[in-house]
Parts: structure tokens; C-alpha cells; sequence
């Protein structure tokens, strides 16, 4: 009975074997098209992630900024004071000066005044008293920071360290020098616990983890050090006085989307339809990779990258008191030449042209193309306002030759609109914008092919 059976079911099997196949044919094919699915929803999940992420992290890096600058603005005023009175400093009212000073600022530890190398005066003295009179030439760990701010002649911020008088902190080093020469250094320290708690109060995240180390070092000294060895982890950098802080933000736990399980749902009965999502979703995982990040056509930063990277750009230029200038590129006549040659030599056209700016331009500047035939350069850390010139001169000079498109040679000409930010300047960004935009139309207005400087006939 077993053996009829089984050769029964042997035949069964035999006689149906072609609807097997078909039947497992369409699984497979169904089967593709969701893994298809999935994918293209996974990748759009973690773009998306990847976007959420770099919001987050700026807004930590803004809330820091803010904290910072809250309490470093502290150095600037005892600086001008000790410049002025070094000669006849009085203890006891240097003393209520830094008592004055600490009262009105928030997670500051103790404020220090070191003549020479020597740490002379500190507030408040007690908790404080084995700092007072240490060398910074003796201390090892301090030393190269310490010769940083006297070598640059600018605010550094080091940390956090283990400290002399017991505990760890932030510390803000800001040199003074006295008629070209150096006098002595001023010290901060920030108490790391209550400024961190205060600077990342109600940016808590459920959802995303972070921590923070000194770029180029191992150590991090705030969240969980193993976000740096995990992959999916976003770094990026954020500049502070002299120093970058290197972050790693990872969100928690993964979430499945919904659309995933909707999908296992599906049926054979509406594969056409699973195979349209595909294309609906591959479709918009492209369009999110490339959102707002990339112009479709040269691949050069579009409007919306331009206006965050310009935005930063011009904030680190005032708050640093860095030179930078904006350059409004128009490619002259350019219907004449769509309209000539066609939209396809047009599109060529636009691509070789935004590789010939790029060639012109150095790695920090920022290159976008905000319209069809609109360029704009920001080029920032001028070592010289009068750089932009030159720059200005090469995207000239790289159009002096015909260029070949599509077997065909054209003429080409661009007109450039400058306008720059000078040390000390009360200038806005949409102020500077418009003044480029001013300088283009200048440019055009005297026959193409030249670069105008705002204001006209003057350097920037």
C-alpha cells in the first residue's frame, strides 16, 4: 500500500511537472520584482536617514557654535583692558574684573591670566589654587596648544583635558600681545558636563546617537565611542578656534517601512502592478539621491547646495573675519546658441563649460550652476581680496579658444559679475549677492565678454 502510494504520487508529480515550472517560474519573477522593491525602498529609507542625520548634526554643531560664542566674546574685553593697563595692573581690581566676568557667564570653571608663561591670576582662587603659578612650558600635555595660540596670534580651544588643579574641561587660550610683542595668555575653562547638557538641551533625539572626539584622534570625549567604527554612522566635521570636532551621528534602530510589509503582502495576481512600483520607486531613489545635492546636467552643486554652502561660507568668513567673494557667471548669448546649434550641442555645451570653471577654481571655492546658462563661484579663504581677479582672469583666458562640440566649433564667451567681503565689513550676504548680480549686469552692459567688479573701476 506504502509503494502504490508512493508511485502514485511519483506520477503525479511527473504528469504536473510543467505547471512546477511555470508555477515556479512565476515565483521567481515575483519574487525579483519584490526584492526590487525592497531594495529601492531600503536605499530611499537610508537616504532619507542620511538626510535626517546631517539636519541633526548641524543642528547640534549650530547649538555648540552658539555656547561657545556666548562665552569666548569673555577674552575679547579682558584683552583690550590688559593691552592698555599691562604696565600698571592692579591685583585686586584685575581680581573683580574676572570675579565680574565669571559671574556673567555660564560653564565657565575658573578664568586665568598667565604674564609671560606663568599663570599669574585666577578666578575663582579656590578649587583653583594648584593652577596658580604653574609654568605652561611644564606642562606636557598643554604645552603645544599654548604655543599654537602664541605662534597663530589667534584664540585656540583645546580639549578636554585633564587639568592641573584636579578634573576636565574645555580650554580657551587667547594670546595677547603688546605692541607686536607677546605678553601673556588668557584662559578659559569650560566645565565640559554643564556646557554639553546645556548645549544639546532639547536636542535629545529618540531616534539618532552621537558622539564627538578632536579630528585625528582616537579619543572621543562625549557619547559612545563606537559610532566611529560603525559604517552606517554619518562623520562629519565642524570648525571651531583652530580645532575641528569630528562627529558621529547613527540612528538607533532601523525601521522597517511600511511599504516593505505591503509588499510581502502582494500577490502574483498584480505582478504588472509590482513591476510599476518598481520603476515608481527606483525612479524616486534616484530623484532623492540626488535631490537638492546635484545639478541633473553638469553635476555641479544646484541652487539649494549653493544657498547652504554660501550661507556657511559667508558665516565663517565674518565670524573668523575671513576674506571671501561671489561671482555671477553668464554664458553670453547662449539662446542665440541653443537656438542655433540646438538643444543637444546646448546641453554639451553647458556640461564642457562647467568642467572648464571647475579647472579654473580652487578645492575650497564652491562651483553651481543655478540656471540654464547662470554660473555662480563662491570663493572663500582669500589670501588676498585682489585673488578673485586673478581668478577671474583664468575663467577669461580658458574661453580665449573655439570650443568642439559635437563636431561642431562655437565661439564661446562668458560675462562675470564680483562682488567680495572685506575684513570688518557690516555687509549681508543678500547685500553682497546683490552687488555681484550688479556687476554681471555691468558686464553685459559694456558689450560681454568682460568681468565687472563691484563697485565699478575700483578693486573689490
Amino acid at each position: 500500500m506504502n509503494m502504490y502510494r508512493l508511485m502514485k504520487y511519483v506520477s503525479y508529480l511527473k504528469n504536473n511537472s510543467a505547471s512546477f515550472a511555470y508555477a515556479f517560474l512565476i515565483f521567481i519573477i515575483f519574487a525579483s520584482i519584490f526584492e526590487l522593491l525592497v531594495s529601492a525602498e531600503y536605499e530611499k529609507a537610508e537616504a532619507r536617514v542620511t538626510v535626517e542625520a546631517t539636519d541633526y548634526a548641524n543642528a547640534l554643531k549650530t547649538k555648540v557654535d552658539r555656547e561657545l560664542n556666548a562665552l569666548l566674546f569673555v577674552s575679547n574685553g579682558l584683552s583690550s583692558y590688559l593691552t592698555v593697563y599691562h604696565q600698571h595692573l592692579d591685583s585686586n581690581k584685575l581680581s573683580a574684573i574676572l570675579a565680574d566676568l565669571y559671574v556673567r557667564t555660564k560653564h565657565v570653571r575658573n578664568l586665568g591670566v598667565a604674564v609671560g608663561y606663568k599663570l599669574t591670576y585666577v578666578y575663582p582662587v579656590k578649587s583653583n589654587e594648584k593652577s596658580i603659578g604653574i609654568d605652561y612650558r611644564d606642562i606636557t600635555q598643554q604645552w603645544p596648544q599654548v604655543k599654537q595660540a602664541v605662534d597663530s596670534r589667534e584664540g585656540v580651544l583645546a580639549g578636554p583635558l585633564d587639568l592641573v588643579q584636579g578634573g576636565r574641561g574645555l580650554i580657551y587660550r587667547y594670546p595677547i600681545f603688546v605692541d607686536g610683542q607677546y605678553w601673556g595668555l588668557l584662559s578659559t575653562v569650560i566645565n565640559t558636563d554643564s556646557f554639553f547638557k546645556a548645549a544639546f538641551h532639547n536636542l535629545t533625539d529618540d531616534e539618532f546617537d552621537f558622539a564627538i572626539r578632536v579630528k585625528g584622534s582616537s579619543t572621543v570625549f562625549y557619547g559612545n565611542p563606537s559610532l566611529f567604527q560603525n559604517p552606517k554612522a554619518l562623520i562629519s566635521v565642524s570648525d571651531l578656534p583652530n580645532v575641528q570636532w569630528e562627529w558621529a551621528v547613527l540612528q538607533k534602530a532601523e525601521k522597517t517601512p511600511e511599504l516593505i510589509l505591503i509588499t510581502r503582502l502582494m500577490s502574483i495576481a498584480i505582478s504588472l502592478l509590482l513591476a510599476t512600483l518598481a520603476y515608481f520607486f527606483l525612479s524616486e531613489r534616484k530623484t532623492l539621491t540626488s535631490q537638492a545635492m546635484q545639478d541633473s546636467l553638469t553635476g555641479l552643486a544646484n541652487r539649494r547646495l549653493l544657498d547652504f554652502r554660501m550661507a556657511q561660507t559667508f558665516a565663517q568668513s565674518k565670524r573668523f573675519n575671513r576674506l571671501m567673494a561671489i561671482m555671477y557667471i553668464d554664458i553670453d548669448h547662449f539662446k542665440k546658441l541653443n537656438d542655433s546649434y540646438g538643444h543637444d550641442v546646448g546641453d554639451e555645451l553647458l556640461k564642457i563649460i562647467a568642467k572648464k570653471l571647475n579647472h579654473c577654481i580652487r578645492d575650497v571655492d564652491i562651483l553651481s550652476r543655478v540656471g540654464g546658462d547662470e554660473f555662480v563661484i563662491v570663493l572663500d579663504e582669500l589670501n588676498h581680496i585682489d585673488d578673485a581677479n586673478l581668478i577671474a582672469d583664468k575663467i577669461m583666458a580658458s574661453f580665449e579658444k573655439n570650443i568642439t562640440v559635437m563636431n561642431k566649433t562655437i565661439k564661446v564667451s562668458v560675462s562675470i559679475g564680483i562682488a567680495g567681503y572685506q575684513k570688518n565689513s557690516e555687509e549681508t550676504l543678500n547685500s553682497l549677492m546683490k552687488k555681484a548680480d550688479i556687476a554681471l549686469y555691468e558686464a553685459k552692459a559694456s558689450g560681454r565678454n568682460i568681468y565687472k567688479i563691484y563697485p565699478e573701476s575700483r578693486k573689490i
